[in-house]
């Protein structure tokens, strides 16, 4: 009986470390790999996406962005949270 214990609590460990550790996948994407990106933007992209952003419309950003430069959902996502923090605060 103890073994299904300990068997249960090694999968439980398991799955709280493999939840932390992808939970901790998004601060991955540095500044330099950001600023890349922002460098393809056109104006026209940067107005719709600052408008988007006002708007509170994190993912049509995320989406706008993802559409102008060919980045990744992962550095979209940490570029519009980027953005986010520069407009709200």
């Amino acid at each position: 009986m103890w073994i299904w214990v300990v068997l249960l609590v090694v999968v439980v460990v398991l799955v709280v470390v493999l939840a932390q550790a992808r939970r901790g996948r998004g601060a991955d994407v540095s500044a330099e790999r950001i600023e890349e990106f922002d460098l393809r933007l056109s104006h026209e992209a940067r107005v719709a996406i600052g408008a988007a952003i006002a708007r509170g419309r994190k993912v049509l950003a995320i989406k706008l962005y993802r559409d102008s430069t060919g980045a990744d959902l992962e550095t979209s996502k940490a570029a519009i949270d980027k953005w986010y923090k520069g407009i709200h605060g």
